[in-house]
């Protein structure tokens, strides 16, 4: 049996030093939710249902209820901390963060 850790795994490509990961982590860990980084090329194996994909100056949060590359939430630098708290709530069932 396949046990899955519960995190959300965060995937780096290619990204600009202009977008920071630092309040991306941070916007999750104010809600309580573990999270991963990991390279493109690493496989993360986790059991909860949102990913986050950071790439270039923009990040993504993907559900895994979604067709393959939609992504439900979009943000670019000056955003990061906004993505990484509503990734959390979209874990924990809560209203999302509009500000």
């Amino acid at each position: 049996m396949d046990l899955k850790e519960v995190f959300v795994p965060i995937v780096r490509q290619n990204v600009s030093p202009s977008i920071s990961l630092k309040e991306l982590c941070a916007g999750l860990e104010e809600e309580g939710v573990p999270y991963r980084i990991s390279a493109e090329s690493e496989k993360l194996s986790s059991s909860l249902p949102i990913s986050i994909l950071v790439k270039g100056n923009q990040f993504m949060v993907f559900h895994e209820k979604l067709p393959d590359g939609q992504s439900y939430l979009n943000g670019t630098e000056g955003q990061e901390r906004w993505g990484g708290k509503n990734a959390a709530r979209l874990v924990k069932g809560l209203p999302l963060c509009l500000e």
